[in-house]
């Protein structure tokens, strides 16, 4: 296949190299949002619990868009150069490489394309596809245990939050042990003339390994200061100072002294004057 002034001559223009997925961005941007909106709101937080408000919500974001991001794209559940080939569970694979074979793909695209083919004598095709769907499916489930999670820390309930908390990390940690059996599989040699290309686990990877080990931690904590320091637990999320102030405007009465004392001397009975008898 030859050049004409730096294009391929299958295409109407140059392609672009793939840099951004649209998906990922919309989940930054959806979350960046609710961020943005949470710093408008704080200043009208008081006193310390403004810091325990910024920390608790802030973490809770990052965890989310963390958890949103991956089903996608980070399991690797398909090939994003130039062109498209997904191996799904409910995607043909074979079909989207015959159909990049019709349209004349640059031998480089095809030739990694070709690997993961169920034809190839690789056999990596359904390690990866299976691998791929469990690790995704595992952190949809982390993304809804995150979600109950954060309606237990809003109620006085903080410790099935930090079971809850756990249970996203040990979720979290299962879709990448899933993704990381592909490991254990064999692997074809794919050459560029002289050079290998080595197959690794990206930032991707190791982001979500973080941020599973941040929820257990976490949730130790907060399972463990319900043990052993109640007080300092909600006061972190601000339910101690709210049941004072609650008690307070409970014991709290505004008595008008005028009313007082008017009812006061109504309610004493009148002495009877012995001379008016």
């Amino acid at each position: 296949m030859t050049l004409f002034d730096g294009v391929y001559p299958f295409y109407p223009q140059q392609r672009k190299a793939f840099v951004f997925d649209v998906s990922t961005i919309i989940v930054i941007v959806v979350f960046l949002t609710f961020a943005c909106s949470f710093l408008l709101i704080i200043p009208g937080i008081r006193g310390r619990a403004r810091l325990y408000w910024t920390v608790r919500v802030l973490l809770s974001l990052v965890v989310g868009v963390v958890i949103v991001g991956n089903p996608v794209n980070q399991v690797n559940e398909t090939i994003n150069y130039n062109e498209h080939f997904a191996w799904s569970f409910d995607a043909d694979y074979d079909h989207s490489y015959s159909e990049g074979l019709e349209k004349g793909l640059p031998s480089p695209i095809l030739y990694v394309a070709e690997k993961f083919t169920m034809q190839s004598p690789c056999g990596v095709h359904r390690q990866y596809r299976i691998s791929g769907h469990y690790a995704s499916a595992t952190l949809w489930v982390a993304f809804c245990t995150w979600l109950i999670s954060n309606m237990l820390f809003s109620m006085p309930v903080l410790v099935y939050g930090g079971y809850m908390l756990l249970v996203t990390g040990a979720f979290m940690i299962f879709s990448l042990l899933s993704f990381s059996t592909v490991r254990n599989s064999p692997m074809c040699l794919i050459r560029f003339g002289t050079a290998t290309l080595h197959i690794g686990y990206g930032g991707s990877f190791w982001l979500t390994l973080a941020i599973g080990l941040l929820c257990f931690v976490s949730g130790i904590t907060v399972v463990t200061l319900h043990y052993f320091n109640l007080d300092l637990l909600k006061t972190f999320f601000d339910l101690h100072e709210d049941n004072v102030e609650e008690y307070q405007d409970m014991t709290e009465v505004f008595i008008n002294p005028h009313f007082v004392s008017k009812g006061l001397s109504s309610s004493q009975p009148s002495k009877l004057n012995p001379n008016s008898i």
